[in-house]
């Protein structure tokens, strides 16, 4: 079931998301164009700033669709049809959560690969400063691996516990809000407000001191872990919570 509904959740994103993703691949194909004919002219620049904003565009339409395709099929009007399906508050958790990961995943390769576009045939000189960047990198990363693999494994437990935090935090935020009856979009705005201020103070006043305290970077970054994996689990458990008992559809 879970696969039926990520199914439905990438296609109800898929058909907006991909206009933007057109338009991205698109724009760096004419300004591939345009800085091969005429890199110094002002449309170019302005090809560029256009650019810019497309790559933008392109990021937050992922993520704020995928925040939409969460609120709205649950929390409006459609809420009354989603509930009634023979599926588990758990399940639609799921299913939105890796649903909106996948969103954002190809929405950073799209960007990617219109980079990727806009470098064909860009100067040699450009190329390799580049090259040169991503050498050093991975050769870095090549000495981590040798002499101390650990931080890998790490680095990818970081990754994977902070990925979904985000999207869970503003589950959280939106299953809180619909609890009020009126204004609800404005109390997700307080709310928010309220969580980052929140999350400024105890990281400031409390987790920074801590992390510095530490002596180990290795035990540094396994607290990092836990904590990212309590806060992925508290906000899984509280809109769980919300969405079998207190959900209220007066729209």
């Amino acid at each position: 079931m879970v696969t039926k509904l990520i199914k439905h959740e990438l296609y109800a994103i898929g058909r907006v998301i991909v206009y933007f993703a057109v338009a991205l691949l698109g724009l760096a194909v004419l300004m591939r164009i345009m800085f091969a004919v005429a890199p110094a002219s002002p449309f170019s620049g302005l090809l560029l700033l256009l650019y810019v904003y497309a790559v933008l565009a392109m990021l937050i339409s992922a993520f704020w669709l995928s925040i939409a395709r969460f609120y709205r099929p649950l929390f409006t009007g459609e809420g009354y049809f989603t509930l009634s399906m023979p599926v588990t508050a758990d399940q639609l958790i799921w299913s939105k959560l890796l649903s909106a990961i996948v969103a954002e995943a190809f929405a950073v390769v799209v960007c990617v690969l219109s980079g990727c576009i806009f470098l064909i045939g860009l100067d040699n000189a450009v190329l390799t400063e580049i090259w040169l960047v991503l050498s050093e990198a991975f050769s870095q990363l090549g000495l981590i691996m040798q002499y101390d693999p650990l931080y890998i494994v790490e680095i990818i437990c970081l990754f994977l516990t902070s990925l979904p935090m985000n999207l869970l935090i503003f589950y959280l935020i939106l299953s809180l809000a619909q609890l009020c009856t009126n204004h609800r979009i404005g109390m997700a705005f307080l709310i928010g407000f309220a969580f980052s201020m929140g999350l400024s103070i105890v990281n400031t006043c409390i987790l920074i001191p801590v992390f510095m305290a530490i002596p180990s970077p290795h035990a540094a970054i396994w607290v990092q872990i836990i904590l990212n994996l309590v806060v992925d689990v508290a906000c899984f458990l509280i809109v769980r919570y919300i969405l079998r008992n207190k959900v209220n559809l007066i729209v």
